[in-house]
């Protein structure tokens, strides 16, 4: 076997594994993380030793501690202490050694410090059995529950092994005939049915027929743990002696040997578990740090160690225990320092550092698959191997700060031709030809910073600058043949054709080589499907070379193709409608499948051939969420994909890179009842009896007027990035769509009935599970809206109208003698009775003038007689002068009875088949029919003259009122809106005139 350590050598087993080794033997190399997530009791944890972790049938996560179980949804900790009180809260003991599943009902057996427990699921309790000896004395300190191979139960203890018997739900003591006193720590059966022992003084086996027999060779050593490796060989983990292992056949001899090689090159020879994860390799927690090997010969052993002066993979040195569950995710738990995760799949896209730098800029490859890139400190090369060299710098003995800012590389390529890197940097160009020690300006381009930088066949130069425009460069002697102003270039594409494509933040241009005539695809006259965005990215080919594909800013991918129809270029945008065309895009690859891979400012996106549907790839998967730089992509001779970020550069194989097709349960983890008392898992309202988790219906009473249910997809790799929708059947027309933050639906006032709540949710990666929770919500009517209340209600309602129809016969018998006679009475009293309605209708109550309604009705039949030939009639509006004052001054009292009187004086000045009426206020309108303008002008000022000289009396003070008058005189076609309209225009010009005066239509002659 051979030992790698965490540092420079850890890059090479993330990279492709080697062929050869030496030519001698082929390396198995295990698959290593880069980067675990820890949890511990700042996130919710009891407590911060994890002896064991199990994952239950539903896909809740369990972790045993030295302060009770905890069960993890992905977000939050359910914690299960102590049961003090001996009401099945929590296991026996404080400190939960170890876990076992019965995988069909989902229990959970626990061993603790003071006892064996069953945590029963389906009622959400724990159920304590008693492990009493044959002598009668009960054991209390319970190591280790396993579940062997067969799926018998153990129970081991600090003075024997007990076996579960199902009939009668107890444990009975196994008497191994040993007078020596141990601790059991594990326990397995192996292929001829031998039961093998993990102990505190060494390992022992026994079968029925024969008496427990010790293992020479791990006499009087602890033996932490057994783990059945490969389905053929059984380890034994020890503390201080490494690992033993036995070939698990039929061989009776039981040869017990040292891995020597295994045990020579762990973290620490002090190992706590061993666990065989589903794809070979073999994980071996450990009290140095973690060991990650496989089982065939010459596997690579990976020590991962905990060192407090740097970033450190793991969260603490002492390992207690590995797991993996049925998604695939890796538990560690720790002795000290709570559990961590990793997801494998964040493997799928590695990173490729340099230097103590993590920032890149420039990237290019060569002839020969190295990829060539930048950082601070100068030019770095990596070989298809993984091997990185470098840096190589100028050649400047200060090397200050200044100078390194100064000649900061932004952009690289590579000529064929003249096998050189070409180097573009902030104050210009630069090269490093094959044994060049050092890297050399050259002298002819200086002072230009250069963003983009491109080679062609016949080695020339096309360099893009911030502020220099496209600049064509002759490779050899490095002068300039020619230039074309224009904005900042971000990506200069040749075209076999002898046109170049120029992406520049002000839009697209072609150049032709030729010519050097400029077509410019951002200018304002072309049409919308013609125009190019405004800042443009990338432009590449495609591979079948019949169109281009487009970066922009904020736009995501376009595909540029010609239109030989109308001669021009067509801009067409890629998965319209997604969050991918609202996105900034660094760089553009296309795969041997034609598959399109994006680099964008949030990670890399994912098209296929049909160029819908985007996938989408975040730091879960290994891509950087800092986003990628413009014009960083390519694809090497190996087929894989390189992007350049701000923290390194990305690289994967797109053969590799998948989305999760995790399917997660849907669970509802907790509910809240409004007037009753909070309900969640461990504490749940009598509305039901399952486990909000297990139960199909919550029942609410008519008081529980507010209610919400709480849940989660148990895809635990990242769960912040699941997404939910849900809807209450019954209530709801649409989906209600929410995020992570807020997984609750609420629901007030539901009207009684029967609904049901469906849950959807994704994985990680957006992906729809095929799963959904759903639970009925039952809610009862109050009990006089209940059936047998309803049924009481008819029965006593038709009782009464019984009664009553039998009682009202009888009334209207006797009654009828007494009808005719009361209806007569009844008609005279109604009559007298419309009378007086009559007039409430059409008299002013304070003046006891006709209101604005009954003028109306009578002004129009006045209207019709014109109409039909009549005589015309005048219509006086007439307004008491400054009411207001009088009211301010001495009370609505004293208005009121201006008002009456005002009213008498002008009703005694006018005809009978003259009409006055209260307007409004102190407003009064008046018409006098069979009169002209001249005639109605004359009447008004009669009117205002024997209104000016009444004098209204009222406590002790004489009051003067004055009136202006508006007179209008209806003509032919006219309706007699328009006439009161005129009178009103009138009216107001003679208030605005001084008041008490009349104003007709013709002015009166003087």
């Amino acid at each position: 076997m051979r030992i790698f350590t965490v540092g420079t050598k850890l890059n090479y087993c993330f990279a492709i594994l080697l062929i050869f080794i030496l030519n001698t033997f082929v390396v198995a190399a295990p698959v290593v993380p880069t980067h675990f997530t820890h949890l511990s009791v700042q996130d919710g944890l009891s407590q911060v030793t994890v002896s064991d972790i199990i994952e239950d049938n539903i896909g809740f996560m369990w972790f045993s501690t030295q302060n009770g179980l905890n069960r993890y949804d992905g977000y939050n900790f359910v914690n299960y202490k102590k049961d003090q009180n001996l009401d099945g809260s929590g296991p026996m003991g404080d400190y939960v050694y170890k876990m076992a599943l019965n995988k069909t009902t989902g229990d959970l057996w626990a061993a603790s410090s003071r006892g064996l427990s069953r945590y029963d699921q389906k009622h959400e309790l724990f159920v304590h059995y008693p492990l009493i000896d044959s002598a009668g004395i009960q054991h209390h300190f319970v190591a280790t529950v396993v579940y062997d191979r067969t799926g018998k139960l153990w129970a081991g203890t600090n003075l024997g092994l007990f076996e579960y018997n199902p009939n009668s739900d107890s444990f009975i003591h196994v008497e191994l005939n040993q007078s020596a006193k141990f601790r059991i720590q594990d326990i397995e059966q192996d292929i001829n049915g031998v039961i093998w022992l993990a102990t505190s003084q060494g390992l022992y086996a026994f079968k029925e027929d024969r008496p427990l027999y010790t293992i020479p060779e791990l006499e009087g050593i602890e033996v932490s743990d057994i783990e059945l490796i490969n389905k053929n060989q059984i380890w034994f983990s020890t503390n201080g002696k490494g690992i033993y292992a036995k070939q698990d056949t039929t061989d009776l001899r039981h040869i017990i040997k040292p891995l020597q090689d295994l045990s020579s090159e762990l973290s620490s020879p002090s190992v706590s578990s061993i666990k065989q994860i589903r794809n070979g390799d073999i994980w071996i927690s450990t009290l140095g740090g973690l060991t990650i090997t496989r089982s065939e010969n010459n596997a690579e052993i990976i020590n991962l160690n905990h060192k407090k002066e740097k970033n450190n993979l793991l969260s603490g040195h002492q390992m207690s225990r590995t797991f993996e569950s049925q998604s695939g995710l890796i538990w560690q738990g720790t002795w000290r320092s709570g559990f961590s995760k990793f997801d494998p799949s964040s493997l799928q896209f590695k990173t490729l550092l340099a230097g103590n730098d993590k920032s890149t800029r420039g990237m290019t490859k060569d002839n020969q698959g190295n990829i060539w890139f930048g950082t601070p400190e100068g030019l770095w090369k990596r070989d298809m191997s993984g091997q990185i060299a470098g840096p190589w710098t100028f050649e400047n003995k200060q090397n200050n700060v200044e100078f390194l800012e100064s000649n900061m590389i932004s952009s690289l390529a590579y000529s064929e031709s003249s096998d050189t890197i070409w180097i573009g940097t902030r104050s210009g160009l630069a090269y490093l030809k094959k044994n060049q020690k050092y890297l050399k300006h050259a002298e002819t381009i200086q002072g230009a910073r250069i963003y983009t930088l491109t080679t062609d066949k016949i080695g020339d130069l096309w360099l893009g600058g911030f502020n220099n425009g496209l600049i064509y460069v002759d490779g050899k002697s490095h002068k300039i043949k020619k230039q074309w102003p224009m904005g900042s270039v971000t990506k200069v594409l040749l075209d076999a054709d002898g046109f170049v494509w120029v992406g520049t933040m002000e839009g697209l241009l072609r150049i032709n080589k030729h010519t050097g005539e400029v077509l410019d695809l951002y200018a304002a006259n072309r049409s919308p499907a013609n125009r190019s965005p405004r800042i443009v990215t990338w432009i590449s080919k495609s591979k079948n070379g019949q169109h281009y594909w487009l970066g922009a800013q904020g736009s995501g991918i376009l595909k540029l193709s010609y239109d030989e129809k109308t001669d021009d270029f067509i801009f067409q945008q890629v998965a319209p409608g997604s969050h991918l065309s609202t996105l900034a895009i660094g760089g553009i690859e296309e795969d041997s499948k034609g598959n399109l891979w994006a680099s964008t400012i949030e990670g890399i996106a994912k098209l296929g051939p049909s160029l819908e549907n985007p996938e989408y790839f975040n730091d879960s998967h290994g891509v950087k969420i800092e986003g990628y730089y413009i014009n960083h992509s390519l694809t090497n001779i190996d087929s894989k994909i390189f992007f350049g970020s701000p923290v390194g550069l990305t690289y994967f194989s797109p053969e590799d890179a998948s989305q999760s097709k995790w399917s997660p349960a849907i669970v509802f983890t907790k509910l809240s009842i409004l007037g009753n008392r909070s309900a969640n898992t461990q504490n749940e309202p009598s509305t039901h009896q399952l486990p909000i988790y297990q139960a199909k219906e919550i029942v609410l009473q008519p008081e529980d007027l507010v209610f919400s249910i709480e849940f989660s997809a148990l895809d635990l790799s990242a769960p912040a990035f699941n997404q939910y929708k849900y809807k209450l059947n019954g209530f709801d027309t649409t989906w209600n769509t929410t995020s992570s933050t807020n997984r609750v639906a609420t629901y007030t006032n539901l009207d009684a009935g029967s609904y049901t709540l469906i849950v959807k949710g994704t994985n990680k990666d957006g992906i729809w599970s095929d799963q959904v929770g759903e639970i009925t919500i039952t809610v009862i009517p109050p009990w006089w809206l209940t059936t047998w209340a309803k049924v009481l209600w008819i029965s006593i309602t038709v009782t009464l109208l019984i009664g009553f129809y039998r009682r009202r016969v009888y009334a209207l018998k006797k009654r009828s003698d007494l009808l005719s006679i009361q209806v007569e009475e009844r008609t005279a009293e109604l009559e007298t009775m419309n009378k007086k309605l009559l007039r409430l209708s059409t008299i002013d109550d304070l003046t006891g003038l006709r209101n604005r309604r009954d003028f109306r009705n009578n002004a129009l039949q006045e209207l019709s007689r014109f109409k039909r030939g009549g005589d015309p009639f005048c219509i006086l509006l007439i307004d008491i002068d400054y009411f207001k004052q009088v009211n301010d001054v001495n009370g609505h009292t004293c208005g009121d009875k201006v008002l009456i009187e005002t009213a008498q004086v002008m009703q005694s000045h006018i005809r009978q088949q003259d009409f006055l009426a209260r307007w409004g206020g102190e407003e009064f309108i008046m018409m006098i029919v069979d009169t002209d303008t001249k005639q109605g002008a004359q009447i008004a000022e009669k009117i205002r003259l024997a209104v000016a000289k009444n004098i209204v009396e009222y406590e002790e003070q004489e009051i003067c009122v004055s009136i202006t008058i508006g007179v209008s005189q209806i003509y032919t076609g006219e309706e007699l809106d328009a006439c009161i309209n005129r009178a009103d225009k009138n009216l107001y010009l003679g208030k605005n005139d001084g008041r008490n005066r009349v104003v007709a239509d013709q002015p009166l002659s003087t």
